[in-house]
C-alpha cells in the first residue's frame, strides 16, 4: 500500500500542507481512516484535544495497524494533558506493536529526557531514528539528549540531520547555535542562526539569539540591530522591549533604555532584564541613585528567584555604598540568598566573606575565603588572590 502524499508531508513537518491534503482526502473519501488519524495528529499539535479526539471516534473500527496508529495520538493525548505516567505506559506498550513504530520509540524517548533519564532516552530515540530514519524532530531530540550526555560530536551531526530533512525546523538552528556558543564558537553560532533567518526572516527566538551571540563577540552595533529587528516584530514583547533595553544602555544611551523600562513597568510587565537595566543605569549616575538601584535590584530578584545575580548586585552595592546604618546587615541578607541560588558560584563567595568581615563574622568570612582558596588555578587569577587576601587578613 503506497504511503499518502499527507503522511508524507506530516513526517516532514508541513503540517499545514499536509493539513490541506488531508482534508481533500477527507472530502473525497469520508471513511478515509488514515486521514482521519492525521488529521486527529494534526489537531492534536494545533492544541485542539476535542477536535483530536472526535476525528479518532470517527476512525474506529479500522485495521490493528490503525488502532495503534491512533494509540499513538491518545498518547500524545495523554502527554499533553500531563498525564506523563499514562503516557509512557501506553508507549511502552506500542514499542511492542508490528510492526515496529518509530513514533512510539520517540514518544517514550521523549517523556524519558523529561524525566531526566537521558541514557534510557538515548536507547529510545536512537531506536525512533533507525526505524525512521527521515523525520526530523527524531534526530533533533536525539541531539538534545546527546547533549545532556556531553555527545556533542554525536549530537551535531543529528542536528545537522535535522535541519537536512527540514531545514525550516527553528528548534535546530537554536540548540545549534545555543551548544556552539557554549563551546566558544561564535563565528559558527552567528553563521547558523544567520542561515535560519533565511529560511525563517524575522523569526523572534532566532533575533534574540543572534543579538546575544553577537554581543558576546563584542559586536555592539550588530548586537543592537538584531534587538531593534525583533522589537518591529514583536513591538509589545516585554522579552523585545528588555533585550532592546540593554543594548541601548550598553550605547549609554540611558533616556531611552530608561524609557524602555519604564513603559513595561506602567503595563506591569516589567522582567528580570529590565529591571537589571534600570538598576545599572541608577548606579551610573553622577551621583549614583543607590535607593532607586537597590529598589530595581529587589524587583529583579522577584521576578527570577532562579538567577543569582540580582541579589549578588544588591549585596555588592549595599556593601560598597552604604544607605543606612543596616546597610551591611541588608548586604549579608542578598548575599546569602545569591549564594543559596548559586552554591558554587565564586562570587557571591567572596562577596559574603567580605561583608561578613565588616560585621565582624569573622569564623564566616574565614570558612568562605578557605572555600575559595581550595579551588586554587580553577578560580580566575584576581579572584584567589583576593581570597588569599582576605584569608591572611583574618589569619
Amino acid at each position: 500500500m503506497s504511503t499518502p502524499r499527507f503522511e508524507t508531508l506530516l513526517k516532514s513537518g508541513d503540517v499545514p500542507q499536509a493539513k490541506t491534503e488531508a482534508e481533500l482526502a477527507l472530502q473525497r473519501n469520508p471513511a478515509d481512516r488514515r486521514a482521519l488519524i492525521a488529521l486527529a495528529k494534526i489537531a492534536a499539535y494545533e492544541g485542539d484535544a476535542a477536535r483530536a479526539e472526535k476525528f479518532l471516534q470517527r476512525s474506529a473500527g479500522g485495521t490493528p495497524a490503525d488502532e495503534a496508529d491512533a494509540s499513538l495520538v491518545r498518547a500524545g493525548l495523554l502527554m499533553q494533558r500531563g498525564e506523563a505516567s499514562a503516557a509512557k505506559v501506553l508507549y511502552t506498550r506500542l514499542t511492542q506493536s508490528q510492526p515496529p513504530r518509530a513514533e512510539a520509540f520517540y514518544g517514550l524517548g521523549f517523556l524519558l529526557a523529561e524525566a531526566d533519564d537521558n541514557a534510557a532516552a538515548r536507547e529510545a530515540l536512537a531506536r525512533a531514528v533507525e526505524l525512521d530514519p527521515d523525520v526530523s524532530v527524531y534526530h533533533f531530540q536525539l541531539a538534545r539528549v546527546l547533549f545532556a550526555l556531553e555527545k556533542a560530536k554525536e549530537a551535531f551531526h543529528h542536528l545537522e540531520q535535522s535541519l537536512r530533512l527540514n531545514p525550516r525546523h527553528v528548534p535546530s538552528y537554536l540548540v545549534f547555535a545555543i551548544a556552539l556558543q557554549a563551546g566558544g564558537e561564535l563565528g559558527a553560532a552567528e553563521e547558523i542562526l544567520q542561515k535560519g533567518l533565511k529560511v525563517a526572516p524575522d523569526e523572534p527566538h532566532m533575533l534574540k539569539a543572534l543579538s546575544n551571540v553577537l554581543a558576546a563577540k563584542g559586536d555592539l552595533p550588530g548586537a543592537t540591530q538584531a534587538a531593534e529587528a525583533l522589537v518591529r516584530v514583536q513591538p509589545d514583547h516585554p522579552s523585545a522591549l528588555s533585550n532592546l533595553a540593554r543594548f541601548r544602555m550598553a550605547q549609554r544611551n540611558f533616556a531611552e533604555a530608561l524609557a524602555l523600562c519604564r513603559k513595561l513597568s506602567d503595563r506591569g510587565q516589567a522582567t528580570a532584564l529590565s529591571r537589571t537595566v534600570e538598576a545599572q543605569i541608577y548606579e551610573l549616575h553622577d551621583p549614583p541613585d543607590v535607593k532607586a538601584a537597590a529598589a530595581a535590584w529587589r524587583s529583579a530578584m522577584k521576578l527570577d528567584p532562579q538567577d543569582w545575580g540580582p541579589p549578588n548586585n544588591l549585596g555588592l552595592l549595599l556593601m560598597v555604598r552604604p544607605d543606612g546604618p543596616d546597610s551591611a546587615k541588608q548586604a549579608k541578607e542578598a548575599l546569602e540568598e545569591a549564594l543559596r541560588r548559586a552554591p558554587e558560584q565564586p562570587e557571591p563567595q567572596l562577596n559574603l566573606a567580605l561583608v561578613s568581615m565588616q560585621l565582624g563574622e569573622k569564623d564566616r568570612a574565614k570558612q568562605l575565603a578557605q572555600k575559595l582558596v581550595a579551588r586554587g588555578e580553577s578560580l580566575e587569577p584576581a579572584m584567589l588572590e583576593q581570597a588569599q587576601r582576605l584569608l591572611k587578613q583574618l589569619s
